[in-house]
């Protein structure tokens, strides 16, 4: 039996948080929230997620500076993190795509576009 692929959910608004991590345990995955970046950042390098969702506007640091962070981890340096954004951030798609995000979601997001993703994201290719 092949182990439960590991999540990483970052956001500070409690609602995504728990909401995210649901369809993330749906999908199948063991989920490790935080609810600040830096905690994520913590978490990633201690827990090596499969994958991340990360949330852009973070009130300590922004979720593309946890990006860069958790990147500079040989052993993360090619996990998956997809960015939750609403839609004033858009703009900002690029920087987040510069830092090799597998993906952006809108909020608020749809259940199952989330989880689409995620399944792709932590499936074997």
């Amino acid at each position: 039996m092949k182990p439960r692929p590991k999540v990483l959910v970052v956001d500070d608004e409690p609602d995504y948080l728990r909401i995210a991590a649901r369809i993330a345990a749906k999908a199948g995955c063991f989920v490790i929230t935080a609810p600040a970046a830096l905690e994520g950042v913590r978490l990633a390098s201690s827990e090596k997620p499969d994958m991340i969702l990360l949330d852009v506007g973070l009130p300590d640091i922004s979720g593309f500076e946890a990006a860069r962070r958790i990147r500079r981890d040989p052993a993360l340096a090619r996990v998956p993190i997809i960015f939750f954004t609403v839609r004033s951030e858009v703009d900002m798609v690029s920087e987040g795509l510069g830092l090799g995000a597998a993906g952006y979601v809108l909020k608020p997001f749809d259940p199952d576009e989330l989880l689409r993703r995620i399944k792709a994201a932590v499936s074997p290719a």
